[in-house]
């Protein structure tokens, strides 16, 4: 885009330099990792000011710079290259964004939920890549207003199909996430006790997710989850024509058997056709099947693919499996919430093995005030599984130890960490060769130092 357009649609002032045949390449809000010839975006967020590193940007090859009027006089003074000034350079990127994805002829899969978007997001890719070509996925954890405009203008404009993960914490962000993204078909793949200390209950969790259809986009077609009635009940209030996959429940796409095949891979057969997952547990299937769903949806079939040689594998940290100096990890550290680790201890009892389990389990953050009575439960929950030692990280570990005690637990097999740097040091002392470990909390409390530390160690490679 040229930066007499880019004033012009996001009513900002071009500062005088450039010609107006100059345009610009891509966008970035980070200095370090700016390309040359990119627009360099200065972003005031809570701890880092984008516009400190203007400089930075500049020298690592950006060719103009969105600043805010605050800048304005600093940015006049020593003009080096086109400057457009805004009132607030986040709203103006969110409005490029939407611009952008307005100009593009992609159909666009937005996928929310309280668990799984990222599994089924990337499930979804690869099941269209056999089917399509030039598809496009927002990658890592771009899914909100500041990333998910970055996963658009990352998209390619010739793109035929993209899956965009969307996740909010708050109400209304829905509303102005589906305003940028512009879903052709939207997908929510469960709700349960996420965000609650910015939404009040799980129902309010439910109808803010919902506001993928209940906003700009109320004639997008929506695909759900049968089998969670507290979905089913909210998204009836907003949409009559839904679209449904379940596992137990009657739906519109319900797989005919799934099994385990290993202690890795699970095999889900649908509609006649066999899919292998790298990754276990009744919840993956669930993410299986929500992809599948969005897929089909689209108009696409299976019928001349080897369905059994798609690469179906999980994004890392979302229960990725590795081998460490002869211990076994199931990382599945990016995130949690009280559904997402009672699925995930569920599909770590599975696995059979002949040497220790252990159980690493962070705190989940952002309950509110419901947060010590989840933090109770899971220990009491932890009486169904099998496990010889379980490290417990963050301030609310010694809740969960208590309550597992009291529930029967050997204390013995309880330790309690206040965060994953204590943990990480203990945990070189304490796992041992041919230990079975599963790797779970949420990503503020940042388990993965518990991993990167068993990494580094002597004989890894």
């Amino acid at each position: 885009m040229g930066f007499e357009e880019l004033a012009k649609e996001i009513q900002g002032k071009l500062l005088p330099l450039k010609s107006v045949d100059d345009f610009f390449e891509g966008v970035s809000i980070d200095s370090r990792v700016v390309k040359s010839g990119e627009l360099f975006i200065a972003i005031r967020g809570e701890i880092n000011d984008g516009h400190a590193y203007v400089d930075e940007a500049l020298k690592n090859g950006a060719y103009g710079l969105l600043v805010d009027n605050q800048f304005e006089e600093k940015a006049s003074a020593s003009q080096k290259t086109a400057v457009v000034v805004v009132e607030n350079t986040h709203e103006a990127m969110m409005e490029l964004a939407r611009i952008y994805r307005s100009k593009c002829k992609v159909k666009v899969v937005g996928i929310t939920g309280s668990n799984g978007k990222t599994t089924t997001k990337e499930y979804a890719f690869a099941l269209l890549k056999t089917v399509e070509k030039d598809v496009y996925r927002s990658t890592g954890n771009l899914n909100n207003l500041f990333g998910a405009p970055l996963a658009i203008f990352a998209m390619p404009q010739n793109s035929n199909v993209a899956v965009m993960e969307m996740g909010i914490s708050i109400k209304g962000e829905m509303t102005r996430l589906t305003r940028i993204v512009q879903p052709d078909l939207a997908v929510i793949t469960n709700i349960g006790p996420s965000h609650l200390e910015f939404l009040s209950s799980v129902e309010d969790v439910a109808r803010a997710k919902l506001e993928i259809v209940s906003s700009e986009k109320s004639d997008c077609p929506l695909i759900i989850n049968a089998d969670d009635k507290l979905l089913i009940e909210e998204a009836k209030k907003v949409k009559s024509d839904l679209i449904t996959f379940a596992i137990d429940a009657r739906a519109d796409f319900k797989v005919d058997s799934f099994e385990k095949i290993d202690d890795s891979k699970q095999e889900v057969t649908i509609d006649g056709k066999s899919f292998l997952l790298n990754s276990l547990g009744r919840h993956q299937v669930y993410n299986f099947l929500a992809a599948y769903a969005a897929v089909r949806t689209l108009g696409y079939d299976f019928k001349n693919v080897a369905t059994a040689q798609i690469e179906l594998s999980s994004a890392p940290m979302r229960g990725e499996t590795l081998e460490l100096s002869g211990i076994r990890i199931i990382n599945d550290a990016y995130n949690a919430n009280p559904d997402s680790v009672k699925a995930g201890l569920e599909g770590f009892e599975s696995l059979a093995h002949t040497g220790r389990r252990v159980l690493i389990l962070g705190d989940m953050l952002e309950l509110g005030e419901e947060a010590l009575k989840y933090h109770e439960r899971l220990g009491a929950s932890l009486m169904n599984f099998s496990f010889e030692l379980a490290l417990l990280v963050g301030p609310l570990s010694g809740a969960v130890i208590d309550s597992a005690v009291k529930a029967g637990i050997d204390k013995e097999k309880l330790i309690g960490f206040a965060d994953s740097s204590d943990a990480a040091s203990e945990a070189l002392i304490l796992l041992k060769q041919g230990d079975l470990v599963y790797v779970k909390g949420s990503r503020g409390i940042g388990l993965e130092k518990i991993i990167d530390l068993l990494k580094s160690r002597k004989g890894n490679s």
